[in-house]
């Protein structure tokens, strides 16, 4: 409150007006490789005036501008604030280039930002993670922006539970939280703009799936058989060397009980209730995906290949090669307001490391053969890597 203020008279003194700002600019993939989006808000409407970025290959020269579009919505707090979400597409991007851009409108503009569109013929790097607040979650956060600014990321992917809760506080929780992490969502796309809560996506090597675990969670029947019908159709279309799944609740994890994760509300996707409740583990199975990364949990673990709560074994559990089912990893451990110690947990057969550190998972995909993982412990901002995983495949 102390920083919104002086912010507000400075900006009287300076005769401007505070609730203009530009605020929450982040960064997304739209699902073409010579594409991207930009995403910010204001606090008020921008009544007859169009809001737009501007952009170009050197800091001085903007020379560039698409057009924005602009949502009004309300927050689910006791007010049901209203915000103004602004959203434009910068086109004809070529890989590799780095671009700068600034957004806004005539009342007032945003600093100047920078990204480099990604080069979809080259390694991908991501970081994923879920379950990442303020709260607990600021080493997570401060660690994202120093690897950001070392140049470590083309992708960050967050899979679920946002800043605990968006709304809280009449949206200031929100704001806060989109503020904070704003230092790399402004300069690395943040996944995909879709307005779906199920999508997918190809970047280089990879199809990523993402989909709504909550439908079955909520007792949701029809969205939870449309996004079946859905995913069948999107599995049957994918020609990407591999696939990468991600949800929020978890399928597989050790925790304090002695089956580990086996809650009705996270298994019912995996195992699926008559037609009402299609249950996806045999369909991913079929399918050949790769590897299923979810959260919900607040800790890290990496599992066996695993179909039908068997797991599939090897020699050398750093390096599998020609995995019979996916690989399945729980990154909830970004930091929020609970965390667990794998200490605390009956650990599964199925487990090959649990760590209890914060942190996210790396991931890198280097060609159609290899790719890797690793638990990133952000508790220094230069972050220690504590599980190195190499997947292989003909």
């Amino acid at each position: 409150m102390i920083v919104r203020l002086t912010f507000c008279l400075l900006a009287i003194a300076a005769a401007t007006v505070c609730s203009k700002k530009v605020e929450q600019v982040h960064l997304s993939l739209s699902g073409k490789p010579d594409e991207m989006v930009v995403t910010w808000l204001t606090l008020d409407p921008l009544p007859n005036v169009t809001p737009y970025v501007s952009f170009g290959v050197t800091k001085d020269s903007l020379r560039l501008t698409a057009k924005g579009n602009t949502t009004g919505w309300a927050d689910q707090g006791k007010k049901g604030k209203m915000r103004y979400t602004h959203r434009a597409t910068m086109q004809n991007m070529v890989a590799g280039q780095l671009y700068y851009y600034q957004v806004g409108s005539s009342q007032e503009m945003s600093e100047i930002f920078h990204f480099r569109q990604p080069d979809q013929s080259q390694p991908l790097r991501a970081a994923i993670f879920g379950d990442l607040s303020i709260y607990k979650g600021q080493q997570s956060i401060d660690q994202l922006i120093a690897a950001r600014k070392d140049n470590q990321f083309d992708l960050i992917i967050h899979i679920g539970d946002l800043a605990y809760d968006l709304h809280d506080q009449d949206g200031s929780t929100g704001d806060d939280y989109m503020n904070a992490i704003e230092p790399f969502a402004a300069y690395v796309p943040n996944g995909v703009y879709d307005n779906n809560l199920f999508w997918s996506f190809d970047f280089g090597f990879v199809h990523f799936i993402a989909l709504n675990s909550e439908y079955y969670a909520e007792e949701m029947s029809k969205e939870s058989q449309k996004q079946f019908k859905w995913l069948e159709q999107d599995l049957a279309n994918n020609n990407k060397k591999w696939t990468i799944v991600m949800f929020h609740r978890p399928w597989y994890c050790s925790s304090k009980k002695k089956k580990g994760c086996h809650d009705d509300e996270d298994i019912l996707s995996r195992e699926g209730l008559t037609d009402k409740f299609p249950g996806l583990e045999e369909l991913l199975n079929q399918h050949k995906v790769d590897l299923i990364l979810y959260g919900h949990k607040h800790t890290y673990e990496r599992m066996w290949p695993i179909f039908n709560k068997e797991p599939f074994k090897s020699s050398d559990p750093t390096h599998i090669k020609n995995a019979p089912a996916p690989v399945y990893i729980l990154t909830g451990g970004a930091g929020c307001h609970s965390h667990e110690d794998p200490s605390d947990h009956i650990i599964q057969d199925f487990s090959v490391k649990a760590l209890g550190e914060y942190g996210y998972t790396f991931l890198t995909v280097y060609n159609t053969t290899h790719l890797s993982t690793d638990f990133v412990d952000t508790s220094e901002t230069t972050g220690k890597f504590l599980d190195p995983f190499v997947l292989e495949k003909n």
